[in-house]
């Protein structure tokens, strides 16, 4: 899952919004981070899906679907391409219409800044500002995304190898996603605090 998914997920409430979002800029233990306590909870929120979205049999299939010399990227490209689904998909899961949550979103960035953690603090109000979220709606975006992606990274990332993959696949992908997103969506309502369509 990435951004948008986990922002979905997300406990109703702004810091554990942050949490959730910014689950992969905080690494190692959260005991000894200096973190606000729902903005840790969301992190441990993020964790607990990618843990449920991992291990669930059709993401497993899904990775199987690119070709070996891309199975190393295949989790990046894949969580991406979730998003872009979800996007799709969005009147399935969510109640609160695509646009307004973004927005709703982005105000909670720069609204809560000080809550923001450190890997995340100068990334999220960008990130906010460029409107990244509406990146998800096309396969041009899923490229731009992992171009970005790119850039951060030391070893070369075959984008558009992965963006091949991912429209030459897109129907099974497309399925693999909409059985992961929605066990993970009743996953997650059942553990506790629910994780509502908003």
């Amino acid at each position: 899952m990435n951004y948008l998914a986990h922002a979905l997920l997300a406990q109703p409430d702004p810091g554990a919004l942050i949490g959730n979002v910014a689950g992969d800029h905080v690494k190692g233990p959260l005991e000894g981070q200096a973190l606000h306590p729902r903005v840790a909870a969301g992190v441990r929120r993020h964790r607990r899906v990618d843990a449920l979205t991992d291990a669930h049999d059709a993401y497993g299939e899904a990775l199987a679907v690119f070709p070996a010399g891309q199975r190393r990227f295949a989790g990046v490209a894949l969580d991406i391409a979730f998003d872009y689904f979800l996007c799709r998909h969005w009147h399935r899961f969510a109640a609160e219409p695509l646009e307004p949550f973004r927005q709703a979103v982005y105000r909670v960035i720069h609204e809560y800044r000080p809550w923001l953690p450190a890997g995340f603090a100068s990334l999220g109000p960008a990130w906010a500002d460029a409107q990244w979220l509406r990146a998800y709606e096309t396969l041009e975006g899923v490229a731009a995304v992992l171009e970005r992606l790119a850039e951060r990274r030391r070893r070369p990332l075959p984008v558009a190898a992965l963006v091949d993959t991912v429209a030459s696949e897109e129907a099974g992908l497309e399925a693999c996603f909409l059985l992961v997103f929605a066990d993970v969506q009743a996953a997650i309502a059942a553990e506790g605090v629910q994780a509502p369509a908003r």
